[in-house]
């Protein structure tokens, strides 16, 4: 199989072992996999000098900037193989889809979210309209194989989102190509969220980064045909408002203030299905579950 794992660590090394050895251990044991280790000062690099040595299929690199993105780059840039998949240190590998088209650009399938010990199918939708994925982040790093090529082609990872990148590059990339093949026979791979992983603890903790994220994926849309862009205009705009009442029921209404006055100065002061967004903002705002969902209805009827 022509593929090469990257890695991307900080400070991982009492899991790092793990997920090598499950790697080692899986159907797809033989291939190429770089870790890139991120400013790590936990002992992860003494733990990888000696781990490479005795696994010659694993090595190891360097980066110094601070950010998932940039490592991830930083691995790509080291690929030599046609096709590159990236897996998260914390995340528990199990294999890869063995089999796809040669001639697409990126390959999808599902995958499994473990929250406090429950374990669920993550939001998976067949369907290459970059809108669904805005609204439902049915795509996330570990559900993607991309062609090497193809990936280097449209930018890799970008590293001015500090969280979200893995969205923000699945967006970047349905707006890319059409050209993706869609796997349904089960899903990969199972994604740990905890306090310390990348989605952090709350929204009040990281809804600043949140709002960079949307506004890449804002300059993304630009870069497309009318149709494509307003249709992911709207559902970053409802995003937003769903970001604004979590904060609500978090109890911040200065940080929810602040994602209106985003909405105002990127969307106009009463953009089309601005009413939804206020009526989702609110529904959030009571604790009630389940917006993304109204959400993607609504734009999934108004393709």
């Amino acid at each position: 199989m022509d593929i090469t794992i990257v890695i991307p660590v900080y400070n991982r090394k009492a899991l790092l072992r793990h997920t090598l050895d499950c790697i080692s251990k899986s159907p797809v044991s033989g291939v190429p996999v770089i870790v890139v280790d991120n400013g790590s000062t936990d002992g992860t690099l003494d733990f990888l000098e000696t781990y490479c040595s005795n696994h010659p299929q694993v090595t190891y690199a360097i980066e110094s900037e601070r950010s998932a993105a940039a490592a991830r780059n930083r691995g790509l840039s080291l690929v030599t193989t046609a096709w590159v998949y990236f897996f998260d240190s914390d995340d528990e590998f199990e294999d890869i889809p063995q089999q796809w088209n040669s001639d697409v650009d990126m390959v999808v399938f599902p995958t499994r979210q473990s929250v406090d010990g429950k374990v669920k199918t993550r939001a998976y939708s067949v369907t290459a309209d970059p809108a669904v994925h805005i609204v439902n982040s049915m795509l996330n790093t570990i559900c993607m194989i991309f062609r090497t090529g193809w990936l280097k082609e449209i930018g890799g990872w970008n590293t001015k989102c500090r969280i979200w990148d893995d969205w923000e590059l699945g967006a970047r990339a349905l707006m890319a190509s059409q050209n993706i093949q869609w796997i349904e026979s089960k899903p990969y791979h199972t994604a740990n969220v905890h306090t310390d992983s990348i989605t952090g603890p709350s929204f009040k903790s990281r809804y600043k980064l949140q709002i960079e994220a949307i506004g890449q994926v804002l300059d993304d849309a630009e870069h497309t045909d009318d149709k494509v862009r307003d249709r992911c205009r709207k559902a970053l705009m409802l995003r937003t408002y769903i970001i604004s009442g979590q904060l609500l029921y978090e109890g911040d209404r200065k940080a929810s203030e602040e994602c209106r006055q985003f909405i105002k100065s990127n969307f106009g002061d009463k953009p089309s299905g601005s009413g939804l967004g206020r009526f989702l903002e609110q529904y959030t705002a009571f604790g009630l579950h389940g917006a993304w969902r109204i959400a993607l209805r609504n734009i999934t009827k108004t393709k």
